[in-house]
């Protein structure tokens, strides 16, 4: 829970006082499950190597490789980690050793590699299969009101609408899907989409900014953070013309300005005080030079760090 609400330094001390105790263990299927959402959080924090050694772990302690999905989802795991860091091969590997297509049976059992696959069928511009097989597992999740699996299901089938060139309806969906949820603060389910779900998150913020319904409904705070988390290559480097790299939490402040979001709103949603945002704005504005809002607005998009 700590890792999908995308607190990473909390969920590493848990991990780091529940694995010894998994080790000691008859039964391999904790410390496997422990070990593959380590692997995640080194990937969420750019240690591509790290995530890959502790996902050998992981496959390594965990049960049997024929056990079924629920029983060991680290094969899916390590397969949608290779996918996330380029290696498509890989992953298609492990989808033909699994017999998988996209008019495989879905089952909940079986939904954590029917994921994955649509995930493979996306890199593999393969929009339309993974449209027909995210359909199935959506109206499978919506009879057994698995929300945790409706969210993830809609985020992809969003990612997919988008590779089929429907971004209009891609970012309604994806609106929707965030309203459902920001109640809940799942983070990492979008984030670790990367740069796809990044160019739809900044679609779902300019339809906030001109007041579309749906995408009103998205707390504006919690979008700006997504839209952080999701893109992260665009804090670290550098922007040239900018006089100083804007924080994490100046980022957001910048895309809550953007939306025409007042200090008021922007405290609430961020759950800060006023006095604490006008030091944002102003640190803001320094910044990128500007004089005011509007003005940092239409610097910040000149210089790429918003859409």
């Amino acid at each position: 829970m700590a890792y999908e609400r995308g607190d990473l330094a909390a969920a590493r001390r848990r991990l780091q006082a529940g694995l010894p105790l998994c080790r000691q263990l008859s039964d391999t299927q904790a410390l496997a499950t422990g070990l593959a959402t380590l692997a995640w959080i080194r990937q969420a924090e750019g240690n591509q190597a790290g995530a890959r050694r502790a996902m050998d772990e992981a496959e390594r302690s965990g049960p049997s490789p024929t056990a079924v999905g629920l029983l060991n989802l680290v094969p899916a795991q390590r397969a949608r980690l290779a996918l996330a860091q380029g290696d498509i091969a890989a992953a298609a590997r492990w989808a033909q050793q699994q017999r998988l297509s996209a008019d495989s049976e879905p089952a909940y059992t079986g939904e954590r590699d029917l994921l994955v696959l649509a995930r493979l069928l996306l890199a593999q511009d393969q929009p339309n299969q993974a449209l027909r097989l995210l359909g199935q597992l959506s109206a499978l999740a919506d009879s057994q009101d698995r929300t945790g699996s409706i969210i993830e299901i809609a985020a992809l089938r969003a990612l997919a609408l988008a590779a089929a060139g429907d971004r209009a309806a891609a970012a309604q969906d994806l609106a929707r899907t965030l309203a459902l949820a920001a109640p809940q603060g799942y983070v990492r389910v979008f984030a670790d989409e990367g740069p796809p779900i990044a160019a739809l998150l900044s679609q779902v913020a300019a339809a906030h900014r001109d007041g579309q319904p749906a995408a009103r409904q998205v707390p504006l705070g919690y979008l700006a953070a997504l839209l952080r988390l999701s893109a992260p290559a665009s804090q670290a480097p550098a922007v040239p013309g900018l006089v100083e790299p804007l924080t994490a939490r100046e980022l957001e402040v910048l895309h809550m300005l953007a939306a025409g979001a007042p200090n008021r709103r922007i405290a609430d949603d961020l759950v800060v005080t006023l006095d604490t945002v006008k030091k944002h704005v102003t640190h803001v504005l320094g910044k990128l030079g500007a004089t005011n809002r509007t003005e940092a607005v239409t610097r910040a998009r000149q210089l790429g760090l918003i859409s």
